[in-house]
Protein backbone atom coordinates (compact mmCIF):
# COMPACT_ATOMS: atom_id res chain seq x y z
CA UNK A 1 0.00 0.00 0.00
CA UNK A 2 1.31 3.66 -0.92
CA UNK A 3 1.66 5.86 1.43
CA UNK A 4 1.00 9.69 0.93
CA UNK A 5 4.15 10.70 1.05
CA UNK A 6 4.81 8.25 -2.20
CA UNK A 7 2.35 8.92 -4.04
CA UNK A 8 3.46 13.14 -3.96
CA UNK A 9 7.04 12.19 -4.37
CA UNK A 10 5.92 10.32 -8.12
CA UNK A 11 3.60 13.10 -8.70
CA UNK A 12 6.34 15.65 -8.50
CA UNK A 13 8.77 13.52 -10.54
CA UNK A 14 5.78 13.22 -13.52
CA UNK A 15 5.68 17.14 -12.94
CA UNK A 16 1.92 16.13 -12.05
CA UNK A 17 -0.31 18.63 -10.00
CA UNK A 18 -2.49 17.92 -7.52
CA UNK A 19 -6.95 17.97 -7.98
CA UNK A 20 -8.50 18.03 -10.89
CA UNK A 21 -5.60 19.29 -13.61
CA UNK A 22 -3.70 16.39 -13.07
CA UNK A 23 -3.70 13.51 -15.93
CA UNK A 24 -3.57 10.97 -13.41
CA UNK A 25 -5.73 10.23 -10.08
CA UNK A 26 -4.31 9.13 -6.57
CA UNK A 27 -5.79 5.37 -7.44
CA UNK A 28 -3.34 5.14 -10.52
CA UNK A 29 -0.45 6.61 -9.09
CA UNK A 30 -0.74 4.40 -6.03
CA UNK A 31 -1.64 1.03 -8.29
CA UNK A 32 2.26 2.10 -10.14
CA UNK A 33 3.74 2.38 -6.43
CA UNK A 34 2.42 -1.38 -5.45
CA UNK A 35 3.17 -2.76 -8.53
CA UNK A 36 6.80 -1.63 -9.01
CA UNK A 37 9.81 -2.91 -7.33
CA UNK A 38 11.29 0.71 -6.15
CA UNK A 39 9.53 4.68 -6.84
CA UNK A 40 11.71 4.91 -9.89
CA UNK A 41 10.08 1.90 -11.64
CA UNK A 42 6.45 3.61 -10.63
CA UNK A 43 7.74 6.57 -12.23
CA UNK A 44 8.62 5.00 -15.02
CA UNK A 45 5.51 3.63 -15.54
CA UNK A 46 3.88 7.05 -15.32
CA UNK A 47 6.46 9.00 -17.55
CA UNK A 48 5.34 5.98 -20.15
CA UNK A 49 1.46 7.07 -19.91
CA UNK A 50 2.24 10.82 -20.46
CA UNK A 51 4.38 9.93 -23.77
CA UNK A 52 1.42 7.70 -24.77
CA UNK A 53 -0.97 10.28 -24.19
CA UNK A 54 1.42 13.06 -25.42
CA UNK A 55 1.41 10.74 -28.76
CA UNK A 56 -2.28 11.82 -29.83
CA UNK A 57 -1.31 15.66 -29.62
CA UNK A 58 -0.42 17.28 -32.83
CA UNK A 59 1.09 20.74 -34.42
CA UNK A 60 -0.97 23.53 -33.98
CA UNK A 61 -0.52 26.40 -36.30
CA UNK A 62 -3.50 29.18 -36.36
CA UNK A 63 -2.44 32.48 -37.94
CA UNK A 64 0.86 33.84 -36.33
CA UNK A 65 0.74 31.85 -33.23
CA UNK A 66 2.01 28.01 -33.32
CA UNK A 67 2.15 25.12 -30.45
CA UNK A 68 4.46 22.56 -31.02
CA UNK A 69 3.26 19.80 -29.23
CA UNK A 70 5.83 17.29 -30.62
CA UNK A 71 8.07 18.94 -28.10
CA UNK A 72 6.27 17.61 -25.37
CA UNK A 73 6.47 13.72 -26.77
CA UNK A 74 9.92 14.45 -27.08
CA UNK A 75 10.51 15.41 -23.30
CA UNK A 76 8.61 12.43 -22.28
CA UNK A 77 10.37 10.15 -23.98
CA UNK A 78 13.85 11.75 -22.96
CA UNK A 79 12.64 11.21 -19.25
CA UNK A 80 11.58 7.26 -20.10
CA UNK A 81 14.95 6.85 -21.11
CA UNK A 82 16.25 8.53 -17.71
CA UNK A 83 13.73 6.48 -15.61
CA UNK A 84 14.65 3.30 -17.59
CA UNK A 85 18.26 3.01 -16.05
CA UNK A 86 17.33 4.28 -12.67
CA UNK A 87 14.22 1.72 -11.99
CA UNK A 88 17.14 -1.17 -12.93
CA UNK A 89 18.94 -0.05 -9.60
CA UNK A 90 22.26 1.34 -8.64
CA UNK A 91 23.90 -1.29 -10.16
CA UNK A 92 22.98 -1.78 -13.31
CA UNK A 93 24.99 -1.46 -16.34
CA UNK A 94 28.05 -1.45 -14.54
CA UNK A 95 31.42 -3.61 -14.26
CA UNK A 96 31.69 -6.05 -11.26
CA UNK A 97 34.95 -7.64 -10.45
CA UNK A 98 34.87 -10.52 -8.01
CA UNK A 99 37.81 -13.15 -7.26
CA UNK A 100 38.28 -16.39 -9.14
CA UNK A 101 39.03 -19.26 -6.64
CA UNK A 102 40.12 -22.71 -8.13
CA UNK A 103 39.48 -26.33 -6.60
Amino acid sequence: MATYAETQHVRLMLGEPTGDDSLFSDETINGWIDAAANLDAAILQGWRAKAAHFANLVNVTDGAASREFSDLLDNAAAMVKQYTSLARGPAAGRTRVGKIVRQ
